[in-house]
């Protein structure tokens, strides 16, 4: 009644393959999986798996179609390898000196952060380009034109793992306090409480 099926592990950057135990009907011993066998995808966060493999699968949807955009002529290089997921066009900009809180359009536009706070966790996953603006130097407490701080803008809009990331980085959280009562998303509501924000 146990079969043997691949197995794909996420740790960090690494994957690899092992095998795992399904039960299969129909069987009274373990058997290697056939073709076909389903891949279980197991993250090394709390996050649940089907969750994450979804995640996985809606983040490489958004990067190809990044990448197959026409860039905009007027886009400085670190915004266009923002709108095309490019960490190494991110990587690069910062290293030939890009301003990381240039803000797009003009003084009222959105800084990178406060772009990826609103855009979210499928396109931008938190370990990749919003990591290396974080680490860059990007002003955490950068506001839109509305007021709101990049991590205001990602629990408001549901983004609970860039929320993470800007809390783990410093971000000051004095402001959840005045939108705390507009959050929608279940996951953000538990970092609030998790945080005591």
């Amino acid at each position: 009644m146990i079969a043997v099926k691949p197995t794909t592990l996420c740790s960090g950057q690494a994957i690899r393959k092992q095998a795992a135990p399904v039960l299969r009907s129909g069987s009274s011993r373990a058997q290697p999986a056939g073709r076909g066998a389903v891949v279980v995808v197991r993250a090394e966060s709390s996050q649940n798996p089907v969750r994450a493999a979804i995640s996985q699968v809606a983040i490489n949807i958004y990067k190809v179609s990044a990448m197959m955009s026409p860039q905009e002529p007027a886009q400085s290089p670190l915004w266009a390898a923002l709108k095309k997921l490019d960490l190494g066009g991110v990587a690069a900009a910062v290293r030939a000196g890009a301003d990381v809180n240039e803000r797009e359009g003009g003084a009222d536009g959105d800084t990178p952060l406060l772009m990826i706070a609103r855009a979210g966790h499928y396109k931008y996953p938190p370990a990749e380009i919003p990591a290396a603006l974080v680490k860059a130097g990007a002003d955490l407490e950068a506001k839109d034109k509305s007021g709101l701080t990049a991590l205001q803008v990602s629990l408001l809009a549901g983004w609970q793992n860039i929320a993470e990331l800007l809390i783990k980085s410093g971000a000051s959280t004095a402001g959840v306090a005045s939108i705390k009562s507009r959050l929608t998303c279940p996951d953000c509501k538990r970092i609030v409480a998790q945080y005591n924000l």
